[in-house]
């Protein structure tokens, strides 16, 4: 049989599990409850339904080391782009070998969860020996040969600590004890809507917050500097004067679109206090300032007035 192992960690993952198909049933009802984001909406509660024809799912850990310092970009987003192309490669060699397989469009971290692989923490992330929370998952459903063997089944294993750091360092949304408000967590406004003027000033770096990773006393502790190529293409300056192209290489196209990028570089300019920014985004104000102006607003104020 196709070593399924060897192809992930070929395709660049550091580490795979092969888990039966089964329905979601906790996280469809916290999904119900209004738990989560409405971005995860089109995610299957029962991947029988949706994948009839595949009976395993490979969730594959594309592991990261934070950065000294993320108050440009935290390091998950450059890991995750790396996930997604990855991913691309090793359903490539699947089907390359002959089995059937297709992304996974499905909750990656209830299905570790629940097999006892990954522990929930208080910030809605997955820890995952050794790697703590700095991982991104990729999954696909595969139709593989019986009998399947599948990753062991491990004893669940409470992590956290509830010790409120995470708590201390967010913008409201972590309330402890698993008790999570997406409505006040800065991720949710990579959606590209207007960002709350409250929200705003609480932006430390682009594409959302996570603080409550680099607080958390469970995480590794080494991290690496921040790249040269990062630092230069995820620039504020740099991406307001017009180089989403090289950032969607860097972090996907999709987060690289202006209503995402452009609207956080216009608002971690300001908060960054780059004077140099302030005639592009009165400029920008000129060309664009309907579809930006509560940001816009915002950071031209702040400038103006430093």
């Amino acid at each position: 049989m196709t070593d399924l192992f060897a192809l992930a960690k070929e395709a660049g993952f550091r580490e795979s599990y092969l888990l039966p198909v089964a329905p979601y049933t906790d996280w469809t009802r916290h999904r119900n409850d209004g738990v989560f984001h409405p971005n995860v909406n089109p995610l299957v509660s029962d991947p029988k339904e949706a994948y009839p024809w595949a009976n395993a799912i490979l969730i594959c850990v594309m592991a990261y080391t934070p950065y000294e310092d993320e108050s440009l970009v935290a390091s998950y987003y450059p890991a995750s782009n790396r996930g997604y192309h990855a991913m691309k490669r090793l359903l490539k060699r699947l089907q390359d070998a002959g089995i059937p397989a297709e992304r996974a469009e499905t909750p990656y971290r209830e299905q570790l969860a629940s097999y006892g692989i990954g522990s929930r923490m208080d910030n809605q992330l997955l820890y995952i020996e050794p790697y703590g929370t700095y991982t991104n998952l990729q999954g696909a459903m595969l139709a593989l040969p019986e009998p399947v063997a599948y990753t062991p089944r491990r004893e669940p294993k409470e992590v956290c600590d509830h010790c409120g750091l995470c708590q201390t360092v967010c913008f409201g949304a972590i309330k402890g004890n698993y008790v999570f408000d997406w409505t006040r967590c800065v991720h949710t406004y990579l959606e590209g809507e207007p960002i709350p003027r409250d929200a705003m000033a609480y932006m430390s770096s682009l594409l959302g917050c996570m603080r409550c990773q680099t607080v958390c006393p469970k995480n590794p502790q080494e991290s690496i500097p921040i790249p040269d190529t990062v630092k230069e293409t995820l620039d504020p300056v740099a991406v307001l004067l017009g180089n989403r192209k090289a950032a969607g290489e860097l972090i996907g196209k999709n987060l690289a679109g202006p209503n995402r990028l452009l609207r956080q570089a216009i608002v971690l300019a300001a908060n960054h206090k780059r004077k140099d920014a302030l005639a592009i985004l009165l400029k920008l104000r000129e060309s664009d300032g309907e579809r930006f102006k509560a940001e816009l607003e915002y950071a031209i104020s702040l400038l103006q007035n430093e």
